[in-house]
């Protein structure tokens, strides 16, 4: 049974990515670095686990920090769909910001189920 609340789900902003920024600068400064794996529960294509608890609908289809320690310095974003499926962005600017409508429009668009159904028809 998952618990009402959410639990280290985050949004993502400007904010998150400076901090993220400053995390994988520091990281390079580092001599030893920690040899973390990412979390196989956390993969892309997974169903969040409800340890997370309940994904509030402002939450859907929204950018939000990586809840895997692994991803938290890779300069990525997570993105749940009302399935609660996983599915990781590059957070660097590709042509646009991570911030940017058009881009965030576009994310909407690939987590959205309908244009997988109509594509397997």
């Amino acid at each position: 049974m998952a618990s009402p609340e959410p639990k280290g789900l985050v949004p993502f902003t400007r904010e998150s990515l400076e901090l993220m920024e400053q995390r994988i600068a520091k990281k390079h400064n580092e001599e030893h670095e920690e040899d973390f794996k990412p979390n196989p529960d956390l993969e892309v294509g997974k169903e969040l686990p409800s340890v997370y608890g309940n994904l509030p609908p402002g939450m859907v289809s929204e950018p939000l920090e990586d809840v895997d320690p692994y991803y938290q310095s890779k300069n990525t974003f997570m993105i749940l769909n009302k399935k609660r499926t996983i599915f990781r962005f590059n957070a660097t600017w590709c042509t646009l910001s991570p911030f940017n409508s058009i881009r965030r429009a576009t994310v909407k668009i690939l987590v959205h189920p309908y244009p997988f159904l109509l594509a397997l028809e």
